[in-house]
């Protein structure tokens, strides 16, 4: 008897809060439709004063350019999102840096370093562009060296974990990021 009369209360209890949120949510969905009837109401009367008639006929007029004197029926709309990057046919074009980075690696036949990389620059960037000086030359190399090792796929790069620094190797001697088995031995470990 007492635990059907606590189900009884408790059933009582949660039939009054229901009812009371019940009574909110009509009070809030009435504010909403008064404020809608009176957005219309106003919107009515904003427009009222701005049409005139020709011919029997309603026409808007408001700022801007009238109405069919512009291109914009015929104009394509843009694709929504990213535009796609331009494609070169061929592949890249590398530059005289590139080619330079990339034959002094296969002419050592070894994993390079970026200060034996700038030793080679220095020397060729005084032969083939003799204003440059030593940093600058230093900070077209490591630009280059992104540029390689990054979008263009020319080179890879190899952390030997004994030096600090990485390596750089043409990327034939790579897999998915990782230097070949076969080529570790072309690491070469500087003793200091």
């Amino acid at each position: 008897m007492a635990l059907t009369r606590l189900k009884k209360d408790e059933l009582d209890r949660l039939l009054g809060e229901f009812f009371a949120e019940r009574r909110l949510l009509m009070y809030k969905l009435d504010r909403v439709r008064e404020a809608i009837t009176e957005l219309k109401d106003l919107k009515e009367k904003k427009s009222g004063g701005d049409e005139e008639t020709e011919g029997g006929q309603v026409v808007k007029r408001g700022p801007g350019r009238p109405p069919g004197t512009g291109k914009s029926e015929t104009r394509r709309r843009r694709k929504r999102g990213r535009p796609r990057k331009r494609r070169v046919e061929g592949g890249y074009r590398l530059n005289d840096w590139d080619y330079m980075v990339s034959e002094a690696i296969t002419s050592a036949k070894r994993l390079l370093t970026k200060q034996e990389l700038l030793d080679h620059a220095i020397v060729w960037a005084k032969k083939n562009h003799p204003t440059m000086r030593a940093d600058d030359v230093e900070h077209k190399l490591t630009r280059t060296l992104v540029k390689l090792t990054g979008k263009r796929g020319v080179l890879g790069k190899h952390r030997s974990g004994k030096m600090r620094g990485l390596h750089y190797g043409i990327i034939d001697w790579f897999f998915h990021g990782k230097l070949r088995q076969e080529h570790k031995g072309k690491v070469i470990l500087e003793k200091e």
